[in-house]
């Protein structure tokens, strides 16, 4: 079965990672800056040029699921029985905090960050996956794959000014390769990703933690790397509460109970498999940017920013 994907970002490589035996001959995006390029080793192309494929299968690996199924089916003329929309599992890498050493080391990545954090005045609070499992379950949950974590705006510049310190503690406390993406979207930086290599001495399992920038705009707080599609109620964010976590104190968004209850309805009962379609914090109806999502990229390590 010829199958295409459509999202050529990191969730598209994650399922195609998923699945090596599926024969995926094309990945589409809406975003004309990859168009023409590759993701491990398929091409990516522009979404009218699916009709040219002769496809059988379509799979949804977009966060922009409602914007695309419409984009396919209405303006593109594609059958519903054409399109899938997989489960978040198919599109995270693989369950790093299975493992015993890699969720002890995320942990203490976890107790460093928050310390950082603490120490220069900027406060990050638990959000998402990582929020839910520290409320419902006292630690990370084992089939989440990355750490969440939110920021404002002021505290959000503190770190990028503090990246090359920050890099650095982290090398000295930790035997593993740091870097630190710095992540723009539409124009403006908006996530610091924390990523290593294993060294020599290790066998961890890639996982990332990400520091998200959250704004209050309109009585919402936007999670400004989703272009508009992810927001919560801004008496969230705009005050924030603590908890006690993993033997510290973790700030968290006021009110975490009702935050996790607007996010995933029913969250005290644990869930395995989601779709994205199921969460209450993204606005379905908003129509996809012309032009795609404009991400850019800057890299850092300890010797500086890689070029």
């Amino acid at each position: 079965m010829k199958v295409i994907l459509f999202g050529a970002g990191k969730g598209g490589e994650n399922f195609i990672l998923q699945h090596p035996q599926m024969n995926i001959v094309a990945i589409a995006d809406n975003d004309e800056s990859k168009h023409g390029k590759t993701v491990l080793r398929i091409p990516v192309i522009s979404p009218v040029e699916i009709q040219n494929e002769n496809v059988e299968s379509i799979i949804i690996t977009s966060q922009w699921v409602d914007q695309v199924y419409r984009q396919l089916t209405n303006d593109l003329g594609f059958s519903a029985s054409l399109i899938t929309i997989p489960n978040k599992q198919a599109v995270k890498a693989e369950l790093p905090f299975q493992d015993k050493q890699t969720k002890v080391f995320a942990q203490d990545l976890l107790k460093f960050i928050n310390q950082y954090c603490r120490e220069k005045g900027a406060p990050a609070c638990l959000d998402s996956g990582t929020l839910l499992g520290a409320m419902r379950d006292g630690d990370l949950i084992s089939w989440d794959d990355d750490i969440d974590l939110a920021i404002d705006p002021f505290s959000f510049s503190v770190l990028i000014n503090h990246l090359p310190e920050m890099i650095e503690k982290l090398s000295t406390k930790f035997d593993v390769e740091w870097q630190v993406i710095v992540i723009t979207v539409n124009g403006r930086q908006s996530c610091i990703n924390v990523e290593f290599l294993n060294s020599e001495g290790t066998a961890f399992i890639p996982f990332d933690l990400s520091i998200q920038l959250r704004e209050s705009i309109n009585g919402s707080s936007e999670l400004i790397s989703s272009g508009g599609l992810f927001f919560a109620p801004a008496r969230h964010f705009d005050n924030l509460d603590t908890i006690l976590f993993l033997n510290e104190e973790f700030f968290v968004p006021h009110d975490p109970s009702s935050f996790l209850t607007f996010m995933y309805g029913n969250w005290k009962t644990p869930k395995k498999t989601t779709q994205i379609t199921e969460y209450e914090n993204r606005r379905a109806s908003l129509p996809s940017p012309k032009g795609g999502i404009k991400v850019e990229k800057r890299i850092f390590c300890l010797n500086g920013e890689r070029r």
